[in-house]
């Protein structure tokens, strides 16, 4: 994000807390929680380590206001896997040609 679309943002979250009698923190605060909340649920399934049937069979969506529906399936983190992988792979080659 740019100075001038962070000023925008700063301006409209002053706004919102002028309007509701909140700080400017509080505001920030009420807006990145509920991104917190689903990053934190996130963590706790540790994606990493389960297969993609196990994945499947998990029932957790998150619906965010104005945004939709975020959600994940075992082939999508199938996919995600790999491209680390082979990151990580490309990364190590590197280093050793480097070397």
């Amino acid at each position: 994000m740019d100075k001038i679309q962070e000023k925008k943002v700063n301006d409209i979250i002053h706004t919102i807390g002028l309007n509701n009698n909140l700080r400017d923190c509080e505001v920030k605060e009420i807006v990145e929680s509920q991104f917190r909340f689903m990053y934190e649920e996130i963590r706790k399934m540790s994606l990493d380590t389960m297969t993609g049937e196990e994945i499947d069979n998990i029932k957790t969506n998150f619906f965010f206001k104005y945004l939709g529906k975020v959600y994940t399936s075992g082939e999508i983190v199938d996919k995600h896997k790999y491209r680390l992988q082979k990151s990580k792979e490309e990364r190590d080659e590197r280093e050793h040609n480097s070397i």
